[in-house]
């Protein structure tokens, strides 16, 4: 499991209000919560090709009934094992919240592609089923 401070995305995530990080063991272990679930928050990295990365990038920049008709439609985002398009992905455990930050690898560094996105309530759960399986 990733830790979230070891995201581009860490100051994004350690500054909303909604999240509350806790470090423990002399910063060995973190604990992130979604203050108002009370839900864990995972920290995980997917890798895409470029044309996965492309079609993930469209999806998250469209409205949230435009991605809820293409996820229903069957389309499919495929992770790699390695790939120049790193999408950092932190989900509460009961799906309430969710942020998403695309990165593009180019002169040996992953450099982000445009602003972390949040996601809350029902537009995190239509926003994970893009991550499921993965």
């Amino acid at each position: 499991m990733t830790k979230i401070k070891n995201l581009e995305m860490a100051n994004a995530i350690s500054n909303n209000n909604d999240i509350t990080i806790n470090t423990i063991l002399f910063g060995l272990c973190e604990k992130a919560t979604y203050v108002p679930t009370g839900s864990r928050i995972k920290a995980q990295t997917f890798e895409y090709s470029p044309m996965n990365g492309e079609r993930l990038s469209i999806l998250l920049n469209s409205n949230i009934d435009e991605i809820n008709r293409q996820l229903n439609r069957g389309i499919i985002v495929r992770s790699t094992p390695v790939g120049n398009i790193r999408a950092e992905v932190c989900q509460s455990a009961d799906r309430h919240f969710l942020a998403v930050n695309l990165l593009r690898f180019s002169n040996f560094r992953y450099d982000p592609v445009g602003e972390v996105k949040f996601f809350r309530g029902h537009d995190a759960e239509v926003v994970s089923r893009l991550f499921e399986g993965q």
